[in-house]
């Protein structure tokens, strides 16, 4: 019989292996992270990231492992940039971060065979 709960908290993995992939690529080139997995409600940020520049990134990480669910961007709909939106400006009010530059972002992780991956930074995600 199968559990669907174990495919969820396999998913989940998988999810937080990209995500930490993701943030180690940003500090590779010069980014620091701020918050990882920040939450309001039903709505969460995956990676809070400075620039070296000043800016504050709020980035969307989209994972997969294999390609008959699409390619990660192929998930990052205009329904998904509208919550990034939404609780960047909560982060932000609840933080009280006055006018500061602010940039959304998703990074794209494809894992493809023998452990090799494709990442994609798009910085200007909801341009």
């Amino acid at each position: 019989m199968y559990n669907k709960n174990i495919g969820k908290s396999l998913n989940k993995a998988k999810g937080d292996a990209g995500e930490k992939i993701a943030a180690e690529f940003l500090e590779k080139i010069g980014y620091k992270i701020i918050k990882t997995n920040f939450r309001s409600g039903h709505k969460e940020i995956d990676i809070i990231a400075e620039s070296e520049n000043g800016v504050l990134n709020f980035i969307e990480v989209k994972s997969r492992f294999e390609n008959k669910f699409g390619k990660p961007v192929e998930a990052f709909d205009n329904n998904k940039k509208n919550k990034i939106i939404e609780i960047s400006l909560f982060f932000m009010n609840k933080f009280n971060i006055g006018k500061k530059p602010v940039n959304y972002g998703l990074i794209s992780i494809e894992f493809i065979e023998r452990g090799s991956v494709k990442l994609i930074y798009f910085e200007n995600a909801c341009d």
